[in-house]
C-alpha cells in the first residue's frame, strides 16, 4: 500500500495571493486556501517528501508526523519547490536524522548553489540520479518542458500492479516527453489556470482546458490537477470536470494498492 498526501497544491504565489482582491482570495474557504506545492508519500515503512515548498514548516505541523521522512525527491530547483529545504535540513539536524535527497544531477547542482552551506552537513546526502527503487516501487525522473521557465522533471512511480506520476510544472510537451506518462493509472498534473490567454511562449504550466485535451491523448485512468492559482475556484469549477478528473486540495489523501 502507498499513501499520498498533498501538503500543498497552489502555484508559486499561494492562494490567497498577497494583496489580491479577487473573489477567491477574498473568500478562499477550505477548498481554495492553498499553500505551495509538495507531497508526502508513504510506502510500507518508507516515508518521503516530493519537493519542499516555502510553506514546509506549516505543512509539516499540519501533517503531525511521528517521525521525520528521510528521503526527499525534487522536481526542479525553483523557489516554490525547494524553499523549505533549509527548514527540513534544520529539522533533521536537531533530531539527529540522516536524510537522502535525490534528483537528476543538474537539479542537485542548482540546489547546492542556492544552499551551499548544506553541502557540508554530513547528515545530508545529495544524490544525482534519474532512477532508483524503494519499498518495492521503481522511481524515475523524466525531463519535461517548463516553457518560459526552462525545464523540470516529472517523477514516475511503478510496480507491476500500479503506475502513477507527478508532473507539476510542464507545458507543450512533445510526444517523446509524454511517453513515460502515457496510459497511467494516475497522473497528477499541474494546471495553474482554467484557461490562459497569455501567449504560450510566455507561459510555463498547462491550463485546465489544455490538460483535458492532453488527457485524450495520454489516457490516464485518473487525472488529478494541482499547482492551482487563484483563478481556480474549486467550489465552482469541480462540476465542470469529467468524472475521472479532480482538483487536488491541501490535505487531500490517496491510498494506492501496490500489489
Amino acid at each position: 500500500m502507498m499513501t499520498i498526501q498533498f501538503m500543498g497544491t497552489s502555484d508559486a504565489q499561494g492562494v490567497p495571493r498577497l494583496m489580491c482582491d479577487c473573489a477567491v482570495c477574498r473568500q478562499p474557504g477550505r477548498e481554495n486556501e492553498r499553500s505551495r506545492p509538495s507531497l508526502w508519500i508513504q510506502t510500507g515503512t518508507h516515508q518521503m517528501f516530493l519537493d519542499l515548498s516555502p510553506d514546509f514548516r506549516q505543512q509539516y505541523m499540519r501533517l503531525q508526523l511521528e517521525q521525520i521522512p528521510d528521503l526527499v525527491l525534487f522536481t526542479h530547483a525553483h523557489h516554490d519547490h525547494i524553499g523549505g529545504l533549509g527548514d527540513y535540513a534544520d529539522l533533521c539536524f536537531w533530531h539527529g536524522r540522516r536524510a537522502t535527497l535525490i534528483s537528476p544531477a543538474d537539479v542537485i547542482e542548482s540546489i547546492l548553489i542556492r544552499f551551499p552551506y548544506l553541502a557540508k552537513r554530513p547528515s545530508l546526502v545529495f544524490q544525482g540520479k534519474h532512477a532508483f527503487s524503494v519499498g518495492g516501487w521503481e522511481i524515475s525522473f523524466h525531463r519535461v518542458n517548463h516553457g518560459a521557465n526552462g525545464h523540470s522533471y516529472g517523477v514516475r512511480f511503478e510496480t507491476e500492479a500500479f503506475r502513477w506520476a507527478y508532473v507539476s510544472d510542464a507545458i507543450q510537451l512533445t510526444m517523446d516527453e509524454w511517453q513515460p506518462f502515457t496510459q497511467l493509472d494516475l497522473l497528477i498534473l499541474g494546471t495553474s489556470y482554467w484557461e490562459e490567454k497569455t501567449p504560450v511562449a510566455k507561459r510555463s504550466v498547462y491550463s485546465v482546458i489544455e490538460a483535458l485535451e492532453v488527457r485524450k491523448i495520454i489516457q490516464p485512468k485518473q487525472l488529478i490537477l494541482t499547482h492551482l492559482s487563484h483563478d481556480i475556484d474549486i467550489r465552482e469549477k469541480s462540476s465542470s470536470l469529467p468524472p475521472d478528473v479532480h482538483f487536488a486540495y491541501d490535505g487531500m489523501r490517496l491510498s494506492i494498492a501496490s500489489v
